[in-house]
């Protein structure tokens, strides 16, 4: 199978049959032209759409009523013809028209209502069930396919891959979990189900695609999700898809931490990986909103840069006609994305720390619904990134050889089989960093940290606590200040170690009966309980730092989280001196070529209204560098214009400095 295209755009055609007019103004040359003059060399093309209507003759399905030709095909002829891919795009759940006609195919919810859509609202899709006779008509549905444009298949697209996320209850899916000895009154049951019925209908499409197609791209949406338990994860649904496919438009609910937080997890699959934006203000079906020249020009190069393809998404007019405004703007992006390409073939996310998920996955839902343990991974994600710290995320799956510190974040519990696994990741020199309840055994109920001897003995009492970094000087904390702990803590015993900071309580918890001024209660005095202990290469810290750092942000809390992975990483990677946390740093390896790239970003979002926004490019100057290399580099210079940057390299580490740089910028490291 050939590599994916750098260059791609997701096209949606999600038409009312109320619009009279149909691919009115649709020309195939036209249409193809505009594609290849903005440097799109794949496409996402529509079979079918949410409403439910195809957009080629069919005979298994209903065209859409005012459509008079064969819009799908003309599309392929002419794209292929220029030699751009088009996978096929076909709706799975969403179906309006058939989900009306066969309303025995619809999810149903405990209460007996059909979930989805209401009849008099205006907003959203009602959903069918995977456990239906409609997962025989979706299949017939591909068959036609296959059958009409056989070999002129690029690859199938398949949306909305989901049951609600609290089970269903319609007869199929009741019959089948009596059948299989699961409890219709059990959540977990249901969830255990939901899953068997998803994972069934991905295993079905994928075989009936291959079985014709073998070459042919199969993706599956709505599957990108974070889990704890691997069995539960998208690790285990691997085998169906040819490749992974990240939705992420910032603006559209994702936000820009959704991106990145999986890009990390997903990198060291053996999978290529496509980023998805959209080109809309605010989210898909956005007519007449347009985003900002530089807030696509970040997202695009934010993929490159971690390692993945780009797909910009778009939604055609009804009549067929591509906007001029919007392909001249994606044209603008992907002619400098072309020139980055052949830094960017094949290029491995690198990293040196593994974040241990903490996330638990209620269903597969949308891919941003607030999951249990989710704020623990964001907040990992989102100040590691600041740190400039190079990491993945990953699972008790995951190969640990390929870390020099893992962390886990706020409440990992240690199963037997962890607890093996990180005690064999220490013995070979590895360093571990853990918070709050992480480490805790789901046996015992207290910690089984490998070689730290620790107690658990349950949450402290005070909802606010303090610290003060009194034992040991933190770059940028002082001594003598009790810094607030927005969140309740662990309280534990140190049975060995060093104690490098206590917790400072309160004088009382905040009450209606006992308050003061205006928040929380003032600190007392400091206790004897720890905030911050260290055993040779462990080190763990009482309150969950990386949530709360998700939610508030304190300067603070990310600090201490440097100040450990020095003690336990003293020699990291690369060491970024000089650059603002807001400036995004990675470091992909190019192996055939034997060189490493670093990519630098710095465009800084902005909260407008209700969404982040990204307008103005501030330039950034004389970024110095460091970067570890065990042998003299051969060349350093900037990509893809080839400036040659002079460098000193000394106790292993080659040190440059990036004279200035606008929005993205690549430095080669050749070995």
């Amino acid at each position: 199978m050939s590599p994916l295209p750098f260059r791609q755009v997701h096209l949606d055609f999600h038409t009312s049959p109320f619009i009279p007019d149909v691919a009115q103004d649709f020309d195939p040359e036209e249409f193809a032209q505009t594609l290849l003059e903005a440097r799109v060399n794949s496409i996402n093309i529509f079979a079918r759409c949410h409403h439910g209507y195809c957009y080629y003759p069919t005979k298994v399905g209903k065209m859409h009523p005012s459509l008079k030709r064969d819009l799908l095909g003309e599309m392929i002829e002419a794209l292929h013809q220029r030699g751009i891919r088009c996978p096929i795009y076909t709706s799975v759940v969403w179906d309006e028209l058939s989900a009306s006609e066969h309303p025995d195919w619809r999810q149903i919810d405990s209460q007996g209502k059909l979930i989805g859509r209401a009849p008099l609202e205006s907003k959203g899709w009602q959903f069918l069930c995977l456990n239906s006779p409609y997962m025989d008509y979706l299949e017939e549905h591909v068959k036609e396919l296959m059958e009409l444009y056989g070999a002129e298949i690029d690859g199938l697209w398949f949306d909305i891959i989901i049951q609600h996320p609290d089970g269903c209850f319609c007869p199929h899916c009741q019959k089948s979990m009596r059948d299989k000895g699961l409890r219709v009154d059990v959540k977990e049951d249901r969830l255990q189900h939901n899953l068997l019925v998803e994972r069934k209908a991905m295993q079905r499409l994928s075989q009936l695609v291959k079985s014709k197609l073998p070459e042919a791209l199969v993706v599956f949406n709505c599957r990108v999700r974070l889990d704890r338990r691997t069995g539960k994860g998208i690790r285990k649904e691997l085998d169906y898809m040819t490749h992974l496919e990240i939705e992420s438009l910032p603006s559209g609910i994702w936000g820009y931490l959704h991106f990145p937080m999986y890009a990390r997890y997903f990198a060291p699959f053996d999978k290529e990986i496509v980023g998805m934006n959209g080109r809309f203000h605010l989210a898909w079906g956005d007519f007449g909103g347009l985003k900002n020249q530089a807030a696509l020009e970040y997202e695009c190069n934010r993929m490159i840069a971690f390692g993945a393809k780009c797909s910009v998404g778009d939604q055609l007019h009804p009549r067929g006609k591509l906007d001029r405004v919007t392909y001249e703007k994606i044209g603008a992006v992907y002619r400098e994305v072309e020139k980055k390409e052949p830094f960017c073939k094949d290029a491995k996310l690198r990293a040196e720390i593994g974040v241990l998920v903490n996330s638990v996955t209620e269903g597969a839902a949308l891919g941003f619904s607030q999951f249990f343990g989710l704020e623990a991974d964001e907040g990992a994600t989102k100040m590691l990134m600041e740190l400039h710290e190079q990491f993945h995320l990953i699972d008790e799956e995951s190969d640990f050889d390929a870390y020099r510190v893992i962390i886990a974040p706020d409440g990992v519990p240690f199963s037997t089989s962890l607890q093996d696994k990180l005690s064999r990741f220490l013995e070979k020199g590895g360093a571990l960093l853990l918070t709050h309840r992480s480490g805790l055994s789901p046996e015992s109920e207290n910690f089984a940290i490998p070689g730290f001897r620790l107690d658990y003995l349950g949450d402290l009492e005070f909802d606010v606590d303090y610290f003060r970094p009194d034992i040991e000087k933190v770059e940028g904390l002082d001594p003598e200040y009790d810094y607030a702990l927005y969140g309740k803590g662990s309280r534990v015993v140190a049975q060995e170690g060093e104690v490098l900071a206590y917790l400072v309580h309160p004088y009382f918890n905040r009450s209606w009966e006992k308050f003061c001024s205006h928040r929380q209660t003032p600190p007392d005095r400091k206790s004897s309980d720890p905030f911050w202990v260290r055993k040779g290469r462990v080190i763990y810290i009482s309150h969950p730092l990386f949530t709360l750092y998700r939610k508030y942000a304190y300067l603070p809390y990310k600090l201490i989280i440097k100040h450990s992975l020095r003690a336990l990483l003293p020699e990291p990677q690369l060491v970024a001196e000089n650059a603002p946390s807001a400036c995004e740093i990675t470091l992909l390896e190019q192996e055939k070529e034997r060189r490493d790239v670093i990519h630098l970003l710095f465009y800084v979002p902005e909260r407008r209204g209700k969404i982040d926004v990204i307008e103005d490019l501030v330039p950034l100057r004389n970024v110095v560098l460091k970067y570890r290399t065990p042998q003299k580099p051969r060349r350093v210079y900037l990509a893809p214009d080839g400036e040659e940057l002079a460098f000193q390299w000394k106790d292993n580490y080659a040190l440059f400095s990036v004279p200035e740089f606008e929005g993205h910028q690549m430095v080669v490291v050749e070995k």
